[in-house]
């Protein structure tokens, strides 16, 4: 969320309940796993999460970074917005963080509701200020040509959805250790070290088309990597039933 209401400058955040989304992440009586799956080093998949599931990107085998991106499923022209998202919420994604699309729209499609990086290193972020890497940019970084990177990935992964390369947005990325430098706008990326399990876990506010890439930066130190090397690991996926219903967004009075 942006900065709390009342502090010099800054404008005061909207209005969201912290102690919900605590209790959807604290219930246990009511959840039950409904899918599991791995995505496999320089692949990409596609899956829908129905509204009021949640849904981890899991660190299956150690430190791997990935890229996410949103669609409300029952209206591929609404996704994820990352420019919506920073005015809202700030440049990065932690605990009871909202994705929200883009304008018209402007809705949550969903809300964080654990990080098991929360409580370590300060400096890890998933964040929406960057985008994804594409086998163009990779080449303009002196890799080689048509490389598998995140946009190829993504495109692969929601073309089973009638969805084409014109569809692809804005996404986040999970996993990245780094720092923003809030004067230059330089990032500053370290070796993700997290361990095999490690997660983030989304709850969906509407229903949601996920695709998720494993990004071939691996840790996020690299540009590419080659399969050879070992260096890109797998992503996990779980979607869960919660048993809570999430609340109605607020209409907006010019909405109506």
């Amino acid at each position: 969320m942006v900065a709390a209401s009342g502090s010099p400058g800054l404008r005061p955040p909207y209005r969201l309940d912290p102690d919900f989304y605590d209790r959807v992440r604290a219930e246990r009586s009511g959840r039950s796993l409904v899918e599991e799956f791995s995505i496999p080093p320089f692949n990409g998949q596609a899956f829908k999460v129905s509204r009021g599931q949640s849904f981890r990107v899991i660190q299956e085998e150690g430190p791997q970074c990935g890229d996410v991106a949103l669609w409300n499923a029952d209206d591929l022209g609404e996704a994820f917005s990352s420019p919506r998202t920073w005015a809202m919420e700030g440049w990065f994604i932690t605990r009871h963080t909202r994705l929200w699309s883009q304008l018209p729209s402007l809705r949550p499609m969903a809300t964080c509701i654990d990080d098991s990086l929360a409580s370590g290193s300060g400096d890890y972020h998933y964040h929406c200020v960057a985008t994804h890497c594409s086998p163009e940019v990779t080449e303009l970084l002196g890799g080689p040509p048509g490389t598998n990177a995140c946009r190829l990935n993504l495109l692969q992964a929601v073309e089973p959805f009638g969805l084409s390369e014109a569809d692809l947005r804005d996404n986040i990325d999970v996993f990245w250790k780094n720092r923003l430098d809030p004067v230059t706008g330089q990032f500053f990326v370290a070796p993700n070290d997290g361990s095999p399990g490690d997660f983030v876990e989304f709850y969906a506010e509407m229903d949601l088309l996920v695709a998720v890439s494993v990004c071939p930066s691996g840790d996020g130190t690299r540009n590419w990597a080659v399969p050879s090397d070992g260096f890109v690991k797998p992503l996990g996926i779980q979607v869960y039933d919660i048993g809570v219903p999430p609340r109605d967004f607020p209409s907006r009075r010019s909405s109506s």
